[in-house]
């Protein structure tokens, strides 16, 4: 019987691969035309076009607008419905401009780039060459705020190539196709599946290593640490590598200007390794002061966020904050 049965399994299995390859195809033939055919728009027309498709999907999305909405009750109580609903509209707006900086990644040049993205007087390359002291990696951390696929590529048309670890899209045509687009400037891509070897490889021989680490972390990779108040499950590989490193920890983003696709480089002062003697301790303490930085440009641009993630999912108590709001 067991055999009659994985027998089948298998064979249902193969049956829904090539179904599930065309379909891959198909979604990827489908962006590209639409990226491409935004990639040819004036600004005037490519941005206000994909903001209003964004908004279109945020009126049709019920279930991510509602997982916005409780993230926004969880870190701003205070505000009204009025506020909430707005910012969240917005942020989905920012989806829909970046759709439009991933259109133009393809044709981007140093000479474009520095026309569209400068870095924050005072809190710019400066803080970046800190951390190394000018010669040595660094470590950098970012977030899903505003144009994050543009940032790395800035900074490698700036003259300051990094090294991203990334977790694969699920499909392999899209997966391919990103891969060149961010890499296409001189960065290179970790695979978030068995990254240590190649992080210490990549820090061992100098290069900069950057993480996208704001979002929600299984309780087995991470630590909870407060975020907006409450607890967040961080991960927190990004701290155990700076102790075991001794390189510093630089947390930047890439924030909007008044004028569309204008955008501003933020780099904070380094974070400097924790050494209590209390490696656990070290890690939350590092943590802790990341998600601080974060908070703190979440609360001057909270329209720039991603909302729609299931950000405190995880919590030392095994509640779900998004169990019975989802339901509605």
């Amino acid at each position: 019987m067991g055999k009659i049965f994985g027998g089948h399994f298998l064979e249902s299995v193969a049956a829904k691969m090539p179904l599930k390859r065309a379909l891959d195809g198909l979604v990827y033939l489908l962006v590209r035309v639409f990226l491409a055919f935004i990639g040819v728009l004036p600004d005037f027309l490519a941005y206000p076009l994909c903001e209003s498709l964004a908004v279109l999907v945020y009126f049709l999305d019920g279930k991510h607008r509602r997982i916005g909405l409780i993230n926004l009750n969880i870190a701003f109580p205070e505000r009204d419905e009025r506020w909430k609903r707005r910012i969240l509209r917005q942020s989905v707006q920012q989806l829909g401009d970046h759709l439009v900086e991933l259109s133009r990644l393809p044709r981007l040049t140093p000479e474009k780039v520095r026309k569209r993205v400068r870095y924050e007087e005072g809190r710019g390359l400066e803080n970046y060459f800190k951390a190394g002291g000018g010669d040595e990696p660094v470590l950098f951390l970012t977030a899903h705020i505003s144009a994050w696929e543009l940032l790395p590529v800035a900074q490698a048309l700036y003259g300051h190539p990094l090294s991203f670890v990334v977790r694969p899209l699920d499909n392999p045509f899209l997966d391919r196709w990103v891969t060149g687009l961010r890499t296409r400037c001189g960065n290179q891509l970790i695979s978030k599946q068995g990254s240590m070897r190649p992080i210490l490889k990549t820090l061992k021989t100098g290069g900069d290593v950057g993480f996208l680490l704001d979002q929600n972390s299984q309780e087995k990779e991470g630590v909870y640490v407060p975020l907006f108040g409450h607890p967040a499950s961080t991960n927190s590989s990004l701290a155990a590598l700076s102790r075991k490193t001794s390189i510093s920890i630089v947390a930047g983003f890439i924030l909007p200007r008044h004028r569309r696709g204008q955008y501003t480089i933020r780099f904070y002062p380094p974070l400097e390794v924790i050494r209590s003697g209390d490696v656990q301790k070290d890690i939350r303490e590092t943590m802790a002061h990341l998600n601080r930085r974060l908070e703190e440009v979440i609360r001057e641009y909270p329209h720039c966020w991603l909302w729609g993630h299931r950000r405190f999912q995880t919590q030392p108590d095994g509640s779900n904050p998004y169990q019975d709001g989802e339901k509605g």
